[in-house]
């Protein structure tokens, strides 16, 4: 029985391990933190749990090849409860409430009642949102392993969604926006997705939950996350959690029979194996795991060029509420008196309010966390603070005060009631998750940016595969999931193994 070691435990390696187990393999998942799950993860603070990840998980819906693969992994199943959001946001400017509605009519509705006089645009939009939830992630097998009726059926299906990217990957937010002529509107399309990204970006994350996708699980990043363990470990996986890697073993270094071999551990043992598959950050992996000896021209490019490949980061604020905000809204930005974190200065302040799980709070209290969107910039920020171990627990002190302040300020009858449980920044992710730059997200979808669909074989070593957010656009959990499957499936080919 060939062997598969598996740095890191987040969804990627955790999908990795299940489908190496499903097709026969031996293999262990080594995991850094105490626990697995990566960012897709939940922590306790003073009774309230603070979720880290999911917002929408894309493959919620039945009928999909992504829904298939997150059944077999055990995140999602008949005996897990979906929880509907009915908006993906609300925004207030200019003392008016936007609501993003998941449903085509109602949102055609509600920015029409806005303003009448962009009807033409606002249908158009609409249009295009029906037309781009056709798009079809594919998960059963990567594209050079699929067959050629299997192509032409899925280029049929998604043809008309690739025109409609194509038709809004060069436009900012802020350029679509403009277009309008309501100043609500203008801005709502400027910020309903972090600075810097396509307007491509919203219109295919509005295409995902309008039509019917996008739901959360019940319990949160962390139980799903946990699920996955439980059914790798069902199927005989070892995971080894509080030890990291520090290399990967390379045989004939340097020749064309380069290969990988094992692992260094961070205990300084060394664990041999037939393959390795590199679910860890992808930077790490290349500077830290193989020391620099290997570069892949594409993520190369990427790292460098942070203009039209910024990373997403972003500082937080939790808070335990004494009172029951069932009624307030799940996800709320809203106008602000200006505020400066780091070397930014922003006006806009994002909530999200978790009183849709009662398991987070203690009956009749809540736990709200707010977003500050960052960037490569900032990180470098953050990590300067973060050397002075004062001067950084005052910083997220201060961040917890000007949230709290700005909260209750938007809802003055919930003064008294906040009380801060914990701040989390770039240096968070990059602690736990050796996130570089701190980044939650791989490589935004940016009016500059090219569509990245990566193989995950390293050039010049053999036996080594990566899996991860990173490896294809837009990132995030279905590509950690369907990444994680696909690297084992090339081994599988490699070995000759029917799938």
């Amino acid at each position: 029985m060939k062997k598969i070691i598996i740095i890191g435990g987040g969804i990627a390696g955790l999908s990795a391990g299940i489908y190496a187990q499903k097709y026969g393999f031996e293999s262990i998942i080594y995991e850094k933190h105490n626990i697995v799950g990566g960012q897709c993860t939940g922590w306790d603070r003073e009774g309230y749990h603070i979720d880290n990840c999911i917002h929408w998980l894309t493959g919620s819906s039945k009928g999909t090849d992504l829904n298939d693969a997150w059944r077999e992994v055990g995140a999602l199943g008949d005996d897990i409860n979906l929880i509907q959001i009915p908006y993906f946001g609300k925004f207030e400017f200019d003392n008016l409430t936007i609501t993003l509605w998941k449903n085509y009519d109602k949102l055609r509705a509600e920015l029409k009642g806005i303003s009448p006089e962009d009807g033409t645009l606002i249908d158009e939009l609409i249009n295009d949102i029906k037309v781009a939830g056709k798009m079809d992630m594919p998960a059963k097998a990567p594209f050079d392993m699929m067959s050629a009726i299997e192509i032409l059926k899925l280029g049929i299906k998604c043809k008309d969604a690739g025109l409609v990217m194509k038709k809004y990957a060069s436009v900012s937010c802020e350029e679509y926006g403009n277009k309008y002529h309501h100043p609500a509107l203008k801005k709502l399309f400027k910020y309903a997705m972090p600075d810097g990204y396509s307007i491509a970006a919203f219109l295919f994350s509005m295409a995902t939950v309008c039509c019917g996708d996008g739901a959360i699980p019940e319990g949160g990043s962390r139980k799903m996350a946990l699920r996955m363990a439980e059914k790798y470990n069902s199927l005989g996986g070892r995971i080894v959690t509080k030890m990291g890697v520090d290399e990967i073993v390379i045989a004939n270094q340097g020749t064309s029979k380069a290969r990988a071999i094992g692992v260094k551990l961070s205990d300084q043992t060394t664990v041999l194996a037939d393959y390795v598959i590199a679910a860890a950050d992808v930077y790490y992996t290349f500077e830290k795991l193989l020391k620099g000896q290997y570069h892949d021209e594409q993520f190369t490019m990427r790292f460098n060029d942070t203009k039209n490949y910024p990373l997403p980061t972003s500082a937080h604020a939790a808070f335990a509420v004494d009172a029951d905000l069932k009624e307030y809204p799940m996800t709320l930005t809203f106008e602000t008196t200006p505020y400066t974190v780091g070397e930014a200065t922003y006006d806009l302040l994002s909530i999200r309010n978790y009183a849709y799980e009662p398991e987070f709070a203690p009956k009749g209290k809540s736990v709200i966390t707010t977003f500050i969107n960052q960037n490569d910039a900032d990180y470098l920020w953050w990590e300067k603070c973060y050397q002075n171990e004062e001067a950084y627990k005052a910083e997220k002190e201060r961040i917890g005060k000007l949230c709290e302040e700005r909260i209750v300020k938007r809802f003055p009858e919930l003064d008294g009631k906040l009380r801060m449980i914990d701040s989390f920044t770039p240096m968070t992710y990059k602690r736990f998750c050796s996130a570089y730059h701190g980044a939650w997200m791989s490589f935004l979808m940016t009016p500059g940016a090219k569509m990245l669909n990566h193989k995950g074989i390293i050039r010049g070593l053999k036996n080594c595969y990566l899996a991860g957010m990173y490896m294809q656009a837009p990132g995030g959990l279905p590509i950690a999931l369907v990444t994680g499957k696909f690297a084992v499936q090339r081994i599988c080919r490699q070995e000759k193994i029917k799938i």
